[in-house]
């Protein structure tokens, strides 16, 4: 209080018409009083003397302040009249005092009118008695201290731990408290619910016994490592819950410090990360999935711009993913599929899949044939926030596809040619035999001649058949797989499927009559068998086969043809628009056929062949 105010105070009471009061004039005061008005009016604490049994009121400068609006009122009254709001309490206090006690209050509450309107008022009162020199007492002598302030700061710090820990108690994260040295000494409720364990194993760093043993002796490295610089502490690992499993928790914990910068405690964290540790270890699997697959995976938002694009996408179209982002993906489509990109977002729109097989162009224009699914993308109330495609290229399968299609017609085609084959030969070998195990022979030989050509044709996909590997798989069981009466000699040469059929028909017949009659009955017979691309009388390039047997029986023609003799002049002839030339002099049979180039094919299962030149 400054000086100016103490003097004011002790001018008032040294102004004051005490003899008008009980306590009477200041000259006739006794030594108590004068000595305890002097000690208040020294005294920068707010004091009051209650003087009598009536209390009448003599304070200082730091009560005045006290008082408020109703001083300077107050000096010479007697206390009950001062105060009326709370003379009982007064009454009471100077009855006990007067009596020789002494009292003592830690923050008393009043409500008391000091500036016109009644206001909450806490105080420290103690009061003591003033005793005249007889040892009776005189007076009280009371020391004010209102608390008031400290009384709402410490409701508001009350109220505020008590919300901290409501807070604390209710977030999702573990949450703890710790000395400077790292001893801690509060956990919130969420710990205690996770890992079953009494404050009292908890308390200081307990929370070691839940974790798991690999991570122990790491994160107390790291927390003693913090605790000695006063940097934040952060590290991530497992903690075993009452249920015994364990789940991952990044840990924090940020140092307080006081005004001088020193740590004076700790507040961390442990927050619940499993869950997000597993999200992401499955994103990363989406995302290596997506990266590696060799389909087109491409995402895009609800205007239908594209916002990812795949390494499968950028090989399939042929753009980088800085190309199309941004972009919608009607750059995708042909250009006249206005319909089919308008038709497919309606769908989206309504929350419906887009499954089918389509074309989509590339960057450098062309079409491709894709496989394309596509289908809304949802947040978790059920709106679509974009849409998510996968391409695949279906161009080999649309190439099978085709090519079945075209082997089923072939099929069909060359079933329906075998069949009438089959016919004719058991028609013509049934009207020239007179024996039934004669013709059951015959049928089965000529078959199988039949079938040995089929499976060249199979091997090669039914393209064509080399002539050289048809000959040999047709004379086989006549010479043997090697055999020094057997000479073959021409370019590497392929005819198609109806060359092979036909001349296969004709080579078996041929070694037939050669072993039975010809060059193949005896050890001495020679069959030669020569190709070559010879031009005809109008200088048409012609393949010609020919067949020449020597050193076997004297030749005599055959007084009735039978069927294989047709087939050799005359069935292979037609079927290949081929000019035949079948004759029989003494020393061998001799057979030619001069096919049309139609009937050879061109290229070679190992790579093109070049164009036939005249021999």
């Amino acid at each position: 209080m400054p000086s100016s105010a103490s003097h004011e105070m002790k001018e008032l009471v040294e102004q004051f018409d005490w003899g008008a009061t009980p306590v009477g004039p200041r000259e006739a005061w006794p030594i108590c009083l004068r000595c305890a008005v002097d000690l208040i009016m020294a005294s920068p604490v707010p004091m009051v003397l209650l003087w009598g049994p009536e209390g009448i009121m003599i304070y200082n400068d730091g009560y005045a302040t006290f008082s408020g609006s109703r001083h300077p009122e107050l000096l010479g009254l007697p206390v009950a009249e001062a105060w009326p709001e709370v003379a009982d309490f007064n009454a009471r206090v100077v009855e006990s005092v007067m009596s020789g006690e002494a009292l003592s209050f830690r923050d008393k509450y009043f409500n008391l009118k000091r500036r016109g309107v009644p206001e909450d008022v806490w105080v420290n009162l103690d009061y003591s008695p003033v005793r005249f020199e007889d040892g009776k007492v005189g007076g009280t002598l009371a020391i004010v201290v209102d608390t008031t302030p400290w009384v709402f700061a410490e409701r508001a710090q009350r109220e505020s731990e008590s919300r901290f820990r409501t807070l604390a108690d209710n977030i999702a994260a573990f949450a703890w408290m710790a000395d400077e040295a790292g001893n801690i000494f509060w956990y919130n409720k969420r710990w205690f619910d996770y890992t079953g364990l009494p404050f009292e194993e908890a308390k200081q760093w307990g929370w070691p016994q839940r974790q798991h043993p690999d991570h122990v002796d790491r994160a107390m490295e790291k927390v003693n490592r913090c605790l000695t610089t006063g940097e934040v502490w952060e590290d991530t690992f497992p903690l075993k819950g009452r249920d015994g499993v364990y789940r991952w928790f990044l840990s924090r914990a940020m140092p307080i410090r006081d005004d001088a910068g020193h740590v004076i405690r700790w507040f961390g964290t442990n927050t619940d990360i499993t869950e997000h540790l597993e999200e992401a270890e499955k994103n990363a699997q989406l995302a290596t999935i997506v990266a590696t697959s060799p389909d087109g995976i491409v995402s895009m938002n609800s205007e239908g711009l594209i916002q990812s694009w795949n390494p499968g996408a950028e090989q399939m179209f042929g753009y980088t993913a800085e190309e199309v982002i941004g972009k919608s993906d009607r750059l995708l489509f042909a250009e006249d599929a206005d319909e089919e990109f308008a038709e497919k977002y309606r769908h989206l729109r309504h929350g419906e899949h887009v499954s089918r097989d389509t074309v989509r162009r590339r960057k450098d224009g062309t079409l491709i044939d894709v496989a394309v699914n596509v289908a809304p993308m949802r947040r978790a109330d059920g709106r679509i926030f974009g849409f998510s495609a996968v391409f695949r290229d279906i161009t080999e399968r649309k190439r099978v596809e085709k090519h079945l299609r075209m082997v089923m017609r072939e099929l069909s085609h060359r079933t329906k040619n075998l069949l009438a084959v089959i016919v004719a030969m058991v028609r013509q070998t049934a009207r020239n035999s007179t024996d039934v195990a004669v013709l059951q022979s015959q049928l089965i030989q000529r078959l199988q001649s039949l079938s040995a050509s089929h499976d060249l044709l199979v091997a090669e996909d039914w393209t064509g058949a080399s002539l050289e590997e048809l000959i040999r798989a047709v004379l086989q069981p006549f010479t043997g797989a090697t055999s020094e009466a057997l000479e073959l000699r021409g370019a590497p040469v392929f005819v198609n499927a109806t060359a092979a059929q036909n001349l296969g028909l004709a080579l078996h017949e041929l070694a037939t009559n050669a072993a039975k009659y010809g060059a193949l009955s005896t050890s001495a017979g020679r069959l030669r068998i020569t190709w070559a691309f010879e031009p005809d009388a109008e200088d048409t390039l012609r393949l010609v086969l020919r067949w020449e047997e020597r050193g076997g029986p004297r030749v005599v023609p055959a007084a009735v043809k039978g069927f294989g003799h047709v087939v050799i002049e005359r069935v292979v002839g037609q079927a290949l628009s081929a000019n035949v030339d079948y004759e029989f002099p003494p020393q061998g049979v001799r057979w030619s056929i001069a096919m049309p180039l139609d009937f050879v094919v061109r290229w070679r299962s190992q790579g093109t062949a070049a164009e036939p030149a005249a021999s």
